[in-house]
């Protein structure tokens, strides 16, 4: 077992924790989706900079899973840091990233891979992530629990996707939806789809488990 699929059964379970428990431990679970955050941000950055600086002037001697490593610890305690001391705001921040990522996804499997429909999906995704984030805080209650179970879904249904898309039962599950993504290719269509069906059930999943649980 890799350690990258060891990370991806953390933040799974990290998700699970968010969007089932989050407004109960909101504090805690601002620092999970920064946390997370800041560790795939690390793995945009990681895979630019050593791709295209390793090896070369300073670099020549570089370790790359070293120096890989070393930016996602860089990230990872730098988003939970934000969380911890920023923790009323960064949790607006965080949902904001995330969904910007998540609609820029969705809009160019609707529209096609192109610059404008990335953009669209961004900006519908950072303003619906914002105001929800804006919300959860200053009026808690239902608009946290519908918050949290909404980021939580998204993290843990991601991890999930990646962890277990490439198997015969997850391909069938996602059968009754991966025809809509017909503008990229099969694995990712396949892991879209799976992504897709795992976050509407654990959205709703964990807005039942909030409301049972919660005690505010």
């Amino acid at each position: 077992m890799s350690i990258d699929t060891i990370i991806m059964g953390v933040i799974m379970i990290l998700g699970l924790a968010v969007g089932f428990f989050g407004i109960n431990i909101y504090r805690y679970a601002v620092i999970i989706m920064n946390a997370v955050g800041g560790y795939f941000l690390g793995k945009i950055v990681s895979s630019y900079f050593l791709g295209n600086l390793a090896g070369e002037g300073i670099f020549h001697d570089m370790d790359t899973s070293a120096g890989g490593s070393f930016i996602l610890a860089v990230f990872v305690i730098a988003g939970a840091a934000l969380g911890i001391f920023l923790y009323q705001i960064m949790g607006a921040v965080a949902g904001a990233v995330g969904a910007g990522f998540m609609f820029s996804a969705g809009m160019q499997v609707l529209m096609g891979q192109s610059t404008i429909s990335s953009l669209m999906g961004w900006f519908i995704g950072l303003i619906l992530g914002a105001v929800l984030g804006v919300l959860a805080v200053n009026f808690q209650r239902w608009p946290m629990i519908i918050f949290t179970a909404l980021v939580g879904a998204r993290i843990a249904g991601y991890a999930a996707s990646h962890l277990f898309s490439g198997m015969g039962w997850a391909e069938k599950i996602a059968m009754p939806v991966h025809n809509v993504f017909f503008t990229i290719g099969t694995p990712d269509t396949i892991r879209m789809a799976f992504f897709l069906e795992l976050f509407a059930v654990l959205t709703v999943i964990g807005l039942i488990v909030q409301a049972l649980v919660r005690d505010d």
